[in-house]
């Protein structure tokens, strides 16, 4: 392939207006394994696109080339990207150094679908109906039980004693306007296919992921301040050191002063995690207890013992910043994040796939565009009745 040919092509796949047949031509030729020569031929539109690569990040394309180098090669003749549907999902393989060199050229807006498997010799991809991702959605429980449905449109504002309660699009925030005398009890839920935003009443920020939940006071009054929590839910507290704040979940509790962590406590994932973010958390149980450190991760088992680890704070993170992230992740445990963010079933039929998933995925795609960028991975599956997916070999 000539300079000028090359070229045009790296400007189309730019663009976004590259052409299938095209994109067979472009990576065909990655694909024979050909690196002297695409270096060559990147070398001079990396220089002509300079400019406009210092604004997109120059620090992500420098960790993308860094990354390129280090990689271990990938076999050629397993070269998919991009599926072709709109708003257009990027989902571009770990197949070889050239392709993570122009994913990292291209870091705007252009998010990878890394994808590690034993590639089956077959491909076969069912017609899907489609389901919205998830949306800002929660009932929120009043003390006296009572139920107010809130959704992303929603704004009012409720009253309870001296406490006003402002939701505000797809959040709720509490304001107290003077002493309470009263506390009572509040409750956030999110069902599947859901999120929500609250801020507390001393101004700590709560994100609760799909089917979680939050019970609370309307004002914390005491010597500390305790909420109770499921699911999966990301806090970033204000810091008060004469009101330490303490969440509960299960038997397990997390004190904090001021700080950013995550919990993930969903029954389905057998283990509590609690991530730190900044600041200082101790994790309690009936065995003990440990005090984490930024970019530590605490698994709590059922038992109450507990082990501490390097987190991966990007994939921890990525839930509240708009993404699915996998590091690694087999079938079940990708289809456990779908199955609560589109409200789905799962199924399983036949043998497990032996296929991993590793990067990145945006939330705000349809069930069909993410099955597609799955399926385009060699991943098997139908749709039966409106909400059940079937896995099979």
């Amino acid at each position: 392939m000539d300079a000028s040919r090359f070229s045009y092509l790296l400007e189309q796949y730019k663009s976004g207006r590259l052409s299938a047949s095209e994109e067979e031509e472009l990576f065909h030729f990655a694909g024979e394994g050909a690196e002297q020569e695409w270096q060559a031929l990147l070398d001079p539109w990396m220089s002509e696109d300079a400019g406009q690569a210092e604004k997109l990040d120059q620090e992500r394309v420098a960790r993308e080339l860094e990354w390129v180098l280090s990689a271990d090669r990938q076999p050629s003749g397993i070269i998919r990207t991009l599926v072709p549907v709109a708003p257009r999902p990027r989902f571009i393989r770990r197949w070889g150094w050239a392709a993570a060199m122009l994913a990292g050229l291209l870091a705007a807006g252009a998010y990878y679908f890394v994808h590690h498997s034993e590639i089956p010799a077959r491909s076969t991809i069912a017609k899907v109906s489609d389901v919205q991702p998830g949306g800002n959605r929660a009932i929120l429980t009043l003390a006296d039980g009572s139920h107010i449905t809130l959704d992303s449109t929603g704004n009012q504002v409720i009253r309870q004693g001296t406490a006003a309660v402002h939701q505000h699009n797809g959040s709720l925030q509490y304001e107290v306007n003077g002493p309470e005398t009263a506390t009572g009890y509040n409750q956030l839920s999110t069902p599947r296919q859901a999120q929500f935003r609250l801020v507390l009443a001393d101004g700590t920020k709560v994100w609760l992921n799909a089917a979680s939940s939050i019970r609370y006071p309307t004002a914390f009054t005491g010597k500390e301040r305790s909420v109770e929590v499921t699911g999966e839910v990301y806090f970033e507290v204000a810091a008060n050191v004469d009101q330490p704040f303490v969440v509960k979940v299960n038997h397990t509790a997390i004190q904090v002063l001021g700080t950013a962590f995550n919990i993930n406590a969903y029954p389905e994932e057998n283990y509590l995690s609690t991530t730190l973010v900044s600041g200082s958390i101790r994790v309690k149980t009936e065995k003990g207890s440990v005090l984490l450190q930024p970019g530590k991760a605490a698994a709590v088992m059922p038992d109450g013992s507990t082990t501490v680890s390097a987190a991966n704070l990007k994939a921890v993170m990525a839930w509240k910043n708009g993404f699915f992230w996998f590091e690694n992740a087999d079938i079940k445990t990708v289809m456990r994040q779908l199955a609560r963010w589109y409200n789905i079933e799962v199924e399983f039929r036949g043998a497990m796939p032996r296929t991993t998933f590793s990067g990145e995925i945006e939330r705000s795609l349809t069930l069909s565009q993410v099955l597609q960028g799955l399926g385009s991975n060699e991943l098997h599956y139908t749709f039966e009745h409106e909400n059940k997916l079937v896995i099979q070999p």
